[in-house]
């Protein structure tokens, strides 16, 4: 049944009763009426009687009274709801009044007579030789009560259906906006959360489709958002788990299968325990009780048990399952991220830096060694070839012209000597510059580059210099220079350049930014393998012991340029 037809018929039935209230106040209305009609028209017709009588008795001439009240009667005729009989004194019937002719075709219905007929009045009177009665009659009053009824009735029938077809179109025309409601409702629980209703012209169904609009605005919202979280769940690296708080999984995501191997049937309704490897019981009721109590787990670095056996390295974060209702605790959402890698690259980072700091070591001994053998070469073998040489001086001088063959072989002597002496030079400069410990960095520098210069003419050699270079320390001075002598070993023999510029700044912030540039024949970078190039690789070790930096750019027949930065912290 529809809202219009039921709408309908509650004003169908409203009416009715209405109607029914009006027809019974109406009745009641002419009940009192006929029997106040009747009971007048009854006293008029008494008195009118009572003088005729009277006149009878005052008249004697007249005749009888029953003989004047029988003319009497004759002449008057019917008497509107009464009915007169006059009896002679044997109780012969000499008069009576004949029938209403007034509305003698109405034919009211027995329950309309019985409801507005009144109670009926008999008057008697006595008279001479006769008797008189008069009996009340509604019938007339009632006839003309139930044809004004009867109009009425028509009228209000009339008006009924009139005004219920009225109210049926109207009710059409009002509800019409509630089919696009239905519609657009149906569409909604079906899914489509898209639909809006239009403005409606009625404030209320106006206010309804605005509540409506705003119901499908948040409710698309909120299910935007629950497929992104949705979504974010399916298809996030992290295992997302929920467990109850008897420690049961009810939850299981995708990449909790791939981490672990079960399938959510498999494992769903299943103790969380089933993760736990040997030894770690104690950890997961120390993250349960921490959940109960409101508290968060997070990051915590930890490992779990595959289906296979197999140890998985985790980092785990757990926070507890909130009823949004009671605020009470129901359970334990839990996320766990595969840190295998990042074990291992930690592992790998730390014997790195164990092997780097192997390496600075064996690097720190071998500087010691080569400072070692620097000052026994020139402590000691130089004081051996200065005495030949003096020896060879000596003999020289003595036998130059006694033995001119022997001051020859001297001469010889001393020659070889020198040569020994500037080679020994040569060899204690490569391992350790003297100048390094005495002068500091920069003067080392200079007396290298006038060196190389003077051993390669052909090749032009630039070095500039800025900044407070002379208190780096003995790390610093030493790793530089030696940086800066594979560079230039490395352009002499293998690039072929014919200049080689040297730059070396130490900013206002601290950090020592080194570069060695020549315009050789360069190489191409992704085809070296600078793991396999012991010079390429010292370097860089050197720098990144230093916390610093390192990278090379060549490209074939364009030259290449090594460039260091070593930050404050390590040039302090």
């Amino acid at each position: 049944m529809s809202l219009r037809f039921r709408l309908n018929l509650l004003i169908t039935l409203l009416l009715l009763v209405f109607m029914s209230v009006v027809g019974f106040v109406i009745i009641r209305g002419m009940k009192a009426s006929t029997q106040e009609g009747v009971e007048a028209a009854t006293r008029v017709t008494v008195q009118l009687l009572d003088t005729v009588i009277l006149s009878s008795y005052q008249n004697p001439e007249w005749g009888y009274t029953h003989e004047v009240m029988h003319r009497f009667l004759l002449s008057l005729g019917h008497v509107r709801s009464n009915e007169i009989i006059l009896y002679d004194l044997h109780g012969n019937l000499l008069f009576k009044s004949p029938p209403s002719k007034y509305r003698a075709d109405e034919n009211p219905p027995r329950w309309f007579v019985k409801l507005i007929e009144p109670e009926q009045e008999v008057v008697m009177r006595r008279i001479r030789f006769g008797m008189l009665v008069v009996v009340s009659n509604p019938g007339g009053a009632i006839r003309e009560a139930w044809s004004r009824l009867s109009n009425l009735f028509w009228i209000n029938l009339g008006f009924f259906v009139v005004l219920n077809a009225m109210v049926y179109w109207m009710l059409g025309r009002w509800l019409r906006p509630v089919e696009p409601m239905l519609k657009a409702i149906n569409q909604m629980e079906q899914g489509d959360l898209t639909v809006r209703l239009p403005e409606f012209k009625l404030p209320e169904f106006s206010k309804i489709a605005h509540n409506f609009n705003q119901m499908g605005e948040s409710l698309l919202a909120r299910t935007d958002e629950s497929r992104r979280l949705a979504l974010i769940v399916k298809q996030t690296a992290d295992a997302i788990m929920i467990h109850d708080l008897d420690g049961n999984i009810s939850f299981w995501n995708a990449a909790a299968q791939r981490m672990f191997g079960y399938a959510p049937e498999d494992i769903i309704g299943k103790s969380a325990a089933i993760l736990i490897p040997p030894g770690y019981e104690a950890e997961l009721e120390s993250n349960f009780a921490a959940i109960k109590q409101m508290q968060k787990v997070e990051n915590h670095d930890t490992q779990r048990v595959a289906r296979d056996g197999k140890l998985r390295d985790i980092s785990l974060t757990a926070a507890p399952l909130v009823d949004p209702h009671s605020g009470e605790v129901i359970g334990e959402i839990c996320s766990m991220r595969d840190i295998t890698e990042r074990k291992q690259a930690e592992e790998a980072a730390l014997r790195l830096e164990e092997n780097r700091q192997l390496t600075q070591l064996i690097q720190h001994h071998i500087e010691d060694e080569r400072r070692s053998l620097a000052r026994e070469l020139h402590d000691e073998l130089g004081q051996y070839v200065t005495a030949i040489k003096t020896f060879a001086v000596g003999i020289s001088n003595k036998t130059t012209e006694a033995m001119p063959d022997i001051a020859a072989n001297a001469q010889t002597i001393v020659a070889a000597a020198n040569h020994i002496y500037d080679g020994m030079h040569n060899i204690i400069r490569q391992l350790r510059p003297g100048s390094l410990d005495n002068l500091g960095l920069s003067e080392t520098l200079r007396d290298a580059i006038t060196n190389w210069q003077g051993q390669h003419p052909d090749v032009r050699f630039t070095l500039n210099l800025s900044g407070a270079l002379d208190d780096l320390g003995e790390t610093l001075n030493i790793n530089l220079f030696r940086i800066v002598q594979e560079s230039v070993t490395n352009a002499l023999r293998h690039a072929q350049a014919t200049q080689i510029n040297i730059r070396l700044i130490k900013t206002t912030e601290g950090a020592l930014q080194l570069s060695i540039q020549d315009n050789g024949v360069g190489m191409n970078i992704c085809n070296v393998d600078q793991s396999k190039h012991f010079g390429l690789l010292g370097m860089r070790e050197r720098v990144q012991a230093l916390h610093g930096t390192f990278n090379v750019d060549s490209l074939m027949e364009q030259g290449t340029q090594i460039m260091v930065t070593i930050p404050a912290r390590g040039a302090a």
